[in-house]
This record gives structure tokens, C-alpha cells and sequence, in this order.
């Protein structure tokens, strides 16, 4: 026996008003089968949240040609401490939010390394610089506030303080959360540091391009990440960190390109040949 109902079917295009009933056989609805492998949007999250662990890794070994620099000259010269001190407290409170957070063994991988990459770029950072007590002084502030905050999320945050923002979270990991954010826009924005040095000097010796490139890349990455996802925590930091990434490489344009005047003028009335080149 076959059922049958009535579907209402609407003729938008009739002068009248009236609606047609029509009548078929009873049927099953038809659902569409999810969209296998990377064609739906958990899979391309999932593609770009790996690419952006790459780019975080970039983003931590991004100082290898500066520190190449400044072993071979043994002094930091004009370069700032900032980046990597703010590197240092971002890969750690991202560890202290793996640690109050459940299944968090990716974040957790990622950030122990960078922790370890930035460690090592500070202690080459204390070697060679003229100030090492000042320097030592602002590492000793920055393991002070790590500790102080996964001290604080872990023995006196209790979860029954407030109502967490995101269903499934607790008031321990929105609170390092919050940390992670303000941490995360310091080191994408710490090589902006540089910038009044750059203006005054008309050089771009202090600014180092690979870690103003790699931040923005990384942003970019974990800023797409975020917006398939639709997580605010990881989006928030990269989004901002995309605007200061882009802020930082025109900088860098824009004085380059006057270097590169600067070093034609001088160059011209010895050989017309010698032709500096920009390395953006």
C-alpha cells in the first residue's frame, strides 16, 4: 500500500494567490552524506591548525639568522630583548593552559618546544649583551609572572567563581586563556619595539625580518584556524596579531626602500654598476 500526503506547493509566479495541492507517494527524505575527507570545514580546520603548528615552530626559530649575526659581531648591537622575552611568557602560559585544560597535548607539544628555542635565545641574548644585569633582571620578571600565573589558576582559581563564557570550560581555563591572549598580542607586536629606532636611524638593522614574517604567517594561519572553528580564545590574539604582523612588514618597506636610496646616493659616484637590492 502506498501513503500518500499533501505537499502545499506555492506558484510564486501565478497572478493569483491561491496555492496548488499536489499529491505524491509517500517518500523518505533525502540527506546528503558529509562531505568526505578535507571538503568540510572540521577537516580544513584541521589541515590549517597543523599548518599553523608548523608556522608556531618557524615563528620560534625565526631568530637563528639575528643570533648568527651577533655571535660573529659578539655583541647584541641595536637589537631588542622584548621579542624574546615575549616569546618566552607566551610559549609558557600556553603551557600552563594545557596543563588546566584536558586534551590539550597538541598546544602542549608546540609551546615546551618553544619555551626550550626561547630559552636559548635569551641566554645567547644575556651573553653577548653590554647590560647583562639588566637583562638578567627582565628574565628573572618574566619567569615571575609565568609561575605567579599557573600558580594562581592552579591553587586559588575556584571553578564556582563565575559562570565560564564557553560551555565545557572551567574558570582555571578561561582564566590563563585570558593571560594567553594578552601574552600572545605582546609577542606579536614586541618587534614593533624596534620601531622608534627605526625611524630615528632610517634603518631596519633593528627590526629582523624573519621574526616580523613568521609572526605574521602564524597569525594569519591560527586567525583562519580560529574563524572555521568559530573559537574566540585562539582567534581573538591572531586576529589583532595579523593587524600588527602587517603594520610591522610596511614599516619594514618603507624603510628599506630608504636604505636602499640612502645606499644609491653613496654608491653612484663610485660605480654606476652597484645596484644595493632590498631583501623584502
Amino acid at each position: 500500500r502506498i501513503g500518500l500526503q499533501r505537499t502545499p506547493i506555492s506558484t510564486g509566479s501565478c497572478p493569483y494567490s491561491h496555492t496548488l495541492i499536489l499529491f505524491f507517494p509517500k517518500a523518505p527524505a533525502l540527506r546528503m552524506p558529509p562531505a568526505p575527507g578535507i571538503w568540510n570545514t572540521e577537516g580544513l580546520a584541521n589541515i590549517i591548525g597543523w599548518a599553523g603548528t608548523i608556522g608556531s615552530l618557524a615563528l620560534f626559530s625565526s631568530p637563528v639568522p639575528t643570533f648568527v649575526k651577533i655571535s660573529k659581531e659578539r655583541t647584541t648591537g641595536s637589537f631588542v630583548f622584548l621579542p624574546y622575552a615575549a616569546g618566552m611568557l607566551n610559549a609558557a602560559s600556553w603551557v600552563s593552559y594545557s596543563i588546566v585544560t584536558p586534551d590539550r597535548y597538541q598546544t602542549a607539544v608546540t609551546n615546551g618546544f618553544g619555551m626550550a628555542i626561547m630559552l636559548l635565545w635569551m641566554v645567547l641574548y644575556t651573553k653577548y649583551s653590554p647590560a647583562r644585569g639588566a637583562v638578567l633582571g627582565k628574565i628573572a620578571v618574566v619567569f615571575l609572572v609565568w609561575a605567579a600565573m599557573t600558580i594562581l589558576a592552579a591553587f586559588f582559581i575556584n571553578d564556582e567563581w563565575f559562570t565560564p563564557l564557553r560551555k565545557g570550560e572551567t574558570c582555571k581555563t578561561e582564566f590563563v586563556g585570558i593571560c594567553c591572549i594578552a601574552f600572545n598580542v605582546l609577542m606579536y607586536g614586541s618587534p614593533l619595539g624596534a620601531v622608534k629606532q627605526v625611524i630615528k636611524t632610517r634603518s631596519v638593522a633593528s627590526m629582523p625580518l624573519p621574526l616580523s614574517l613568521a609572526a605574521f604567517i602564524s597569525s594569519v594561519l591560527w586567525a583562519t584556524y580560529a574563524t572555521l572553528l568559530e573559537d574566540a580564545w585562539v582567534g581573538l590574539p591572531n586576529y589583532i596579531g595579523t593587524v600588527l604582523g602587517f603594520i610591522q612588514l610596511s614599516i619594514y618597506a618603507v624603510y628599506c626602500r630608504h636604505r636602499q636610496d640612502g645606499e644609491q646616493r653613496l654608491v653612484e659616484p663610485v660605480s654606476t654598476s652597484l645596484q644595493p637590492t632590498c631583501s623584502v
